[in-house]
This record gives C-alpha cells, sequence and structure tokens, in this order.
C-alpha cells in the first residue's frame, strides 16, 4: 500500500511538473510574440528608424535648410523653399526662422529637455549630438523606407537560445570606447560582463548600461548570410541574484540595417562570437 501511494505521490508531481514546464513554455512563447510585435510595430511608426530620411552634419558657421537644391540641407519638396538657417556657434546650435524669433536646440542627449522637435508638415527635424558632433536628423513618415517596408523576418523561436549566464562584475564601472558606423568612438560604460555556455563551451559578452539596463551589441557566424552583417542588438533587465537571462530570440537589427541616417554602435571585438547563434531577427530583405 505504501509502494503504491509513494508512486501516485510521484505521479501527481510528474503531472504537476509537467503542467507547470508547459504553462510557464506557453507564458514565455507569448511574451516573445507581443515583444516581436511591438518591436515591428514601433519601427515601422512614423517616428520609428523607416522614418529617418535624412541626417546632416553641422559644420561652424550658417547652414541653410528648405527645398531649394542649392541649399546646405535640402529637404523634400513639400518643405518651404528656405525653412530657416541652423547656426552653429561655440557647439550651440540655433535655428534662425524668418517668420519667428531665434531658438536655441537642445539635442537628443539632453535626456530631461531634448531633443527640441522642429514640425515641417508631417515632418520632424531634430538636433543629435554624436562625440561632440553636432547633425540634423530628418524624420520623414513618407519616406521611401517606410513606404516599401515589408516587415520584419525571424528565426522561429526556440528555448535553446534562451540563456541563463553568469554576470561577472567590474570591481568599478569602466568606460569603454565602442566604435559605431560613422567612423568615430563612442564612450559608454559597461558594469561587467556575462558568461554563457552554448553546447558545453564557455563565452562572454560585455554589456553597457542603458537607462538601468544591459544593452548588447554582438556579433555572430550568422552575420552577413542570414543575419544583418554588421551585428545585433540585445536587451536585458539587470543582473539578478548574480544571473542574466540572454533571450537571443529577441536579438534585433541595429537602425542602421534599415536607414542609412542612423550612427550605430558596432561589436566590440570581444562581442565577435565565433558560434552561430541562428536566433532573433534574420537580415531584412536585400541584405
Amino acid at each position: 500500500m505504501i509502494q503504491t501511494q509513494r508512486g501516485i505521490l510521484k505521479e501527481m508531481l510528474r503531472g504537476a511538473l509537467i503542467i507547470f514546464l508547459l504553462a510557464d513554455a506557453a507564458s514565455t512563447e507569448h511574451s516573445l510574440a507581443k515583444y516581436r510585435a511591438e518591436y515591428e510595430t514601433k519601427l515601422k511608426g512614423p517616428k520609428g528608424y523607416l522614418a529617418v530620411a535624412g541626417l546632416w552634419w553641422l559644420k561652424d558657421g550658417d547652414q541653410r535648410a528648405g527645398n531649394d537644391p542649392s541649399l546646405e540641407i535640402v529637404l523634400p519638396a513639400r518643405s518651404p523653399k528656405l525653412l530657416g538657417t541652423f547656426r552653429l556657434v561655440d557647439g550651440k546650435v540655433t535655428f534662425l526662422d524668418p517668420k519667428a524669433p531665434p531658438e536655441e536646440l537642445i539635442p537628443d542627449t539632453n535626456k530631461k529637455h531634448g531633443p527640441t522637435i522642429l514640425q515641417v508638415d508631417d515632418m520632424e527635424l531634430l538636433l543629435i549630438e554624436r562625440n561632440g558632433r553636432k547633425g540634423i536628423r530628418l524624420r520623414d513618415p513618407q519616406s521611401k523606407m517606410r513606404r516599401e517596408f515589408k516587415g520584419v523576418r525571424w528565426y522561429e523561436p526556440h528555448s535553446k537560445w534562451r540563456i541563463e549566464g553568469r554576470f561577472l562584475p567590474y570591481k568599478q564601472p569602466k568606460t569603454v570606447l565602442v566604435p559605431d558606423v560613422t567612423g568615430n568612438k563612442q564612450k559608454m560604460i559597461s558594469p561587467g560582463e556575462v558568461e554563457f555556455k552554448v553546447a558545453g563551451r564557455t563565452y562572454r559578452l560585455e554589456p553597457t548600461l542603458d537607462e538601468g539596463n544591459l544593452f548588447f551589441v554582438f556579433r555572430d557566424a550568422t552575420a552577413g548570410h542570414s543575419t544583418y552583417g554588421a551585428g545585433r542588438f540585445l536587451d536585458t533587465p539587470p543582473p539578478k541574484d548574480g544571473k542574466v537571462v540572454l533571450d537571443f530570440n529577441e536579438a534585433y537589427n541595429p537602425p542602421c540595417a534599415f536607414t542609412p541616417f542612423a550612427t550605430c554602435p558596432l561589436p566590440l571585438k570581444r562581442n565577435i562570437l565565433p558560434i552561430e547563434i541562428p536566433a532573433g531577427e534574420l537580415a531584412p530583405e536585400g541584405h
């Protein structure tokens, strides 16, 4: 009788475990589907990177903007012939509107107050700052890239690529110089490394901090084949109990995969993995 009761109890526990695992898998799959849908909605939105249709780096002095092809900043035809002038003096940018008082522009690096948005018809102009350089970025909801976009492509999700890694903190967060597509290097803060295993072998990635979360820029052996050649991004919550979950099913393309007017960071050498990670976002069509 005792053996029978123990057998029944084991079967009950086994059944409960199976139900729990199935429920957890279903929850994870639902969460991933939601994440991917929200990612694509944001990408295709009027303020998404498909709408980024221009970038002009400013020089000291005046740069006129409008639809006149003789100007320094040539905007789409539905903008005024002369919208105004961007003046860069002593690191500050002022917009001179022929019909309004001068306005000093706040760059996108000012998270509290910026960036200043200049509305032109249904378009937006904003000031960006990268390594001390100032530029004017155009967001155009009628951009060719946005009109012709055919949708995001993904690998089929697989639990194999949702990996729990071990966080190896530095004694103090350190500044790392991250290369970008403009040929410059961006200063970012790294709190440590994340160690993880694939097929029994150990690898490490060095993330940087992004508003308290971890931001990974990595490239693997699928790059240039099934995934975007310059690499991909991955965001995770901060470490918890010394652990970080790397869900490569959520790996996504940098903005540069969709527009030539982005300033994407590139992977550090230590973040170039010698293995294939066939998970996450595939390269856009045509890449």
